[in-house]
């Protein structure tokens, strides 16, 4: 599996990327990737299929928010004060496949894991046993840190912290997850109000953890996984996703 850790890019090529390593990986042509990323300039993804009549379009290009849709699903988010990872691998996957419950039960894992090296305790969040009923009402918010979906990465106190969606393609998956270093503000570009009050890593562990010490961590976590392939070396590294 590729590790890519690329340098933050506009979301259209940020999503360009990726959608080309899940058809790679579809293919046959990569037997999957870690891609690691952010974005400049700051940018809203939406869900794959959110209505357009979510965003605030003029509060966007006031503040140089670009708008970008997601091949995966799930709500809005807002793309600055976060590091961004991409999980591609076919579904059969050992580490990281399976339906999509449980692939994206040992994606969070890893991502766990890897907060965990930062003296970040997670957990997952168990919307109880009303699912259905949980999915309806998360479904309400245009936010997606505005309420946690089942399985999802919260705090102590359950607040989001790891926000996530996946896509799948001819046997293969994508996994988008997002990791706040602040607490989120897509509010401000949703047109409506904020949900509970959220919480990024810095405010968690009282100190500026940087992006590359966030990255490195996630890294740490996929590496670690049971069954992880992830290859780790200098020169899958610098692989970008035009070489992949």
């Amino acid at each position: 599996m590729l590790l890519i850790l690329d340098d933050p890019a506009p979301g259209a090529e940020n999503m360009r990327r990726d959608v080309e390593l899940l058809h790679a990986c579809a293919a046959g042509e990569i037997d999957g990737a870690l891609r690691i990323y952010g974005f400049a300039p700051p940018c809203l993804s939406l869900g794959r299929l959110q209505p357009d009549s979510d965003v605030d379009l003029g509060a966007c290009a006031r503040d140089g928010v670009d708008v970008v849709r997601r091949p995966s699903g799930g709500r809005a988010v807002l793309h600055d004060q976060e590091v961004t990872y991409a999980l591609v691998c076919r579904t059969s996957d050992p580490a990281f496949g399976g339906h999509v419950l449980e692939s994206c039960a040992r994606i969070h894992a890893a991502v766990a894991r890897g907060l965990k090296t930062l003296g970040i305790d997670t957990a997952e969040h168990a919307p109880g046993a009303d699912m259905r009923a949980a999915a309806i009402h998360g479904a309400t918010s245009a936010d997606c840190f505005a309420t946690p979906a089942a399985h999802e990465l919260v705090d102590s106190s359950g607040r989001k912290l790891v926000g996530s969606a996946q896509a799948r393609y001819r046997g293969a998956l994508l996994q988008h997850g997002s990791v706040l270093l602040e607490p989120p503000r897509a509010a401000a570009y949703l047109g409506q109000p904020a949900g509970r009050p959220g919480t990024g890593i810095r405010q968690l562990i009282g100190r500026g953890v940087t992006r590359e010490e966030v990255s490195s961590a996630l890294v740490e976590g996929f590496h670690a996984a049971p069954g992880s392939r992830l290859e780790i070396n200098s020169t899958t590294a610098a692989v970008n996703a035009d070489d992949a």
